[in-house]
């Protein structure tokens, strides 16, 4: 079999991925080495409302790409499918053996003020080629056959004062249940010590959630999202992963929440419910809907553009000012609820997905076996915590502690609140930057 090309033209397609990336993922998809090449034919650029400036170029993809921007015509604000299935879609392309017949897909709406004619040239090598640089497999129960594998940095984030909870040693507990869960599903783990992220006027402590989150998408820049916990959390179904539970398209399917009417904080109807439908492609923010509303303990966020917008709106100086009984929490139900940009991005799964509470607790949904998660919510500083954590402790499935955690944990070398602001970023890091 000779070397076969395809050619797709796409049109102004929201998302944002790298050749490389496309390569890797059709590698997956056809089963052998793939090559990509990606040329601007056109490229319009909206400087005012209806006038648009037009660039004429053949230059590759550009390293780093910027929301409908070219400076002199050199950098190009491409905009790519963000997934395989966009990128080559079912009825893009036939297929008849090792033929493959490349059909236009039609052009989706456009992203930003931009537009840009894109000429993916696609080449499925010939068969000895496959050989030569096989597509590595994997046994069907390793992680690294999973998309979501060093894909997801899990953020746990603490204060550096000596407990929480009044839980005996709950920080090397949560040390122990994550890094296990990491370690299983191969995700990356960052805990950062909250208090060294303070914001420039004295601002309350729970705001620094927001450059913690900033910064992690910084420090491990191949993650394609973030999955921010709150401490209080223990993850009780090791051998269910993110991509079976919520990432895949199955399993958001399964549990996303569609024209739901959506709890006000403290309880009852807010009068505004989840949208009555999502875009897979589009989702970049993932949170429970429940009892009390929305709660910001534990939640998915995706790397693009718009999270780096939503992030840096979420610290406005308004919201700091105007939300105080639950701050950052307020802020975000704010942005969900006068946005409409936020909510078609964002999707609210059932309570139990990724935000189920102990028996006790009536802020929502109680937790039940088999269930990803428990938090515990509003425990605080009650006395009766440490008996309420030990008992859902042995609840949750048994798993295998990796030797290297015991080993940290017994020499007491594990990473707990070893992350601090702005120390040891990736060399030529830009702090600002969330997307590169």
């Amino acid at each position: 079999m000779a070397d076969q090309k395809q050619v797709i033209d796409l049109k102004g397609v929201g998302g944002y991925i790298r050749p490389e990336k496309l390569e890797e993922l059709l590698a997956q998809k056809y089963g052998r080495k793939i090559k990509v090449e990606v040329k601007i034919d056109e490229c319009y650029v909206f400087d005012a409302p209806g006038k648009p400036t037009q660039y004429h170029s053949t230059l590759p993809w550009t390293a780093r790409q910027h929301n409908a921007t070219i400076a002199n015509g050199v950098d190009k604000a491409v905009e790519l499918p963000a997934s395989i299935d966009q990128a080559l879609p079912n009825a893009a392309v036939k297929e008849s053996g090792n033929e493959k017949e490349s059909i236009s897909p039609e052009t989706s709406e456009r992203a930003l003020e931009s537009s840009a004619t894109i000429t993916l040239t696609v080449t499925l090598l010939a068969e000895s080629a496959i050989h030569e640089a096989p597509v590595k497999e994997s046994s069907p129960s390793s992680s690294s056959k999973r998309p979501d594998a060093g894909k997801v940095v899990m953020v746990t984030a603490s204060s550096g004062t000596g407990g929480f909870l009044g839980i005996p040693h709950m920080k090397e507990r949560v040390y122990e249940n994550r890094m296990s869960y990491a370690d299983r599903h191969g995700y990356e783990h960052m805990w950062a010590n909250i208090s060294t992220y303070n914001l420039s006027h004295g601002e309350p402590i729970y705001w620094n959630k927001i450059p913690v989150l900033q910064e992690a998408f910084i420090r491990y820049p191949d993650v394609e999202w973030v999955w921010w916990m709150d401490m209080d959390i223990i993850i009780t179904n090791h051998s269910l992963s993110l991509w079976d539970h919520v990432l895949s398209p199955e399993g958001m399917a399964r549990n996303v929440v569609l024209d739901q009417m959506i709890n006000k904080p403290g309880g009852g109807a807010s009068g505004w419910k989840t949208p009555p439908s999502y875009n897979y492609s589009e989702v970049n923010f993932m949170i429970a809907s429940g009892g009390w509303g929305m709660n910001i303990g534990n939640f998915l966020m995706r790397r693009s553009y718009w999270s780096e917008w939503l992030l840096d709106l979420w610290i406005d100086p308004f919201y700091i000012k105007e939300f105080t009984t639950f701050p950052e929490n307020d802020g975000w139900t704010h942005m969900y609820r006068h946005h409409p940009i936020v909510r078609k991005h964002t999707v609210c799964t059932n309570q139990r997905a990724l935000n189920a509470y102990p028996s006790y607790n009536h802020l929502g949904e109680h937790w039940q076996p088999g269930d990803h998660s428990v938090h515990f919510a509003g425990c605080g500083a009650n006395a009766k915590c440490p008996a309420r954590w030990d008992e859902y402790w042995e609840l949750k499935e048994k798993y295998d502690v990796p030797a290297e955690v015991k080993k940290k944990l017994a020499d007491g070398t594990a990473e707990i609140e070893n992350i601090q602001k702005g120390i040891g970023l990736p060399e030529g890091a830009d702090e600002e930057a969330v997307v590169d």
